[in-house]
This record gives structure tokens, C-alpha cells and sequence, in this order.
């Protein structure tokens, strides 16, 4: 990741768009927890708003496979505004509409939120967790 900028002109709003940004070369998103590390050591970001403990507890959830973040787990970012929470998403590439509107059938889950990933590509119901699987799953 080359910058902390985030480019609102290039995130998915879809999963097909997601897999096609994660087999880009383009270096504008986190892709890596190295990556999620920087943005917080910015201080611009939002993540830099999280308690060492908080921001630990995300680090630690978070699950990266072909190119960039797959699944994780919202409830550390709770103490933060909804639109540093969408912020987060942001960084990883991940539009609002993708995270938090778009309804996806997945085996045990309909949406993107409150799904936790079992298996690579595979969820379940689970408050506080989220997955994304871009189409190549």
C-alpha cells in the first residue's frame, strides 16, 4: 500500500467488483494486516481513534486471502462514528452499498453483516463478524 488516501472513485459495490480490485495491481487499498497497521500509525485514520486494546482485537479478526481482507469482526470498531466505521471499510476497498446493503445467499447467511467465516468461503450467522466472497470462492 503506497498511500493512506482512499480512492472513493474505485470502491466496489459489488462482490464481482471486489474480486476484480483484489486482482488489480492497484496499491491504494489495505490488502495485508501490515497495511491496517500503517493506516493507524498515520494518525489521520481512523483507526488511530481505536484503543491499543480495540484496535488489537480488529487486527487480530481480521482474515486476508487473494489479495486483500475477506472477513473480520466489526465489534471492536463500535466505539468509533459510523462514518469512521465506514471509513475503515473504506480502506480495504469496500464501498458502503457492498458492506452494509447489498444482500448476498451464502451457505447460512443472506447478508454481508453478522457473518463469520468458518472455512474459506464459507460463513455462518454471527453477530459482530462480516464476510465478503468475491465470485472466485
Amino acid at each position: 500500500m503506497k498511500s493512506t488516501e482512499i480512492d472513493r472513485s474505485r470502491l466496489a459495490k459489488s462482490e464481482k467488483e471486489y474480486a476484480a480490485l483484489l486482482a488489480s495491481d492497484d496499491d491504494w487499498f489495505a490488502r495485508t494486516a501490515e497495511d491496517v497497521e500503517r493506516l493507524r500509525a498515520s494518525r489521520h485514520h481512523a483507526l488511530s481513534n481505536l484503543s491499543y486494546e480495540d484496535f488489537s482485537e480488529f487486527l487480530s479478526s481480521l482474515a486476508f486471502r487473494n489479495g486483500g481482507m475477506v472477513s473480520g469482526s466489526y465489534k471492536p470498531l463500535m466505539s468509533l462514528p459510523l462514518t469512521q466505521i465506514f471509513e475503515v471499510f473504506e480502506s480495504f476497498g469496500i464501498s458502503r452499498q457492498l458492506i452494509a446493503e447489498e444482500p448476498t445467499q451464502r451457505e447460512g447467511c443472506d447478508v454481508h453483516l453478522e457473518c463469520r467465516e468458518i472455512a474459506p468461503g464459507v460463513c455462518e450467522f454471527s453477530f459482530w463478524s462480516y464476510c465478503i466472497h468475491p465470485p472466485s470462492y
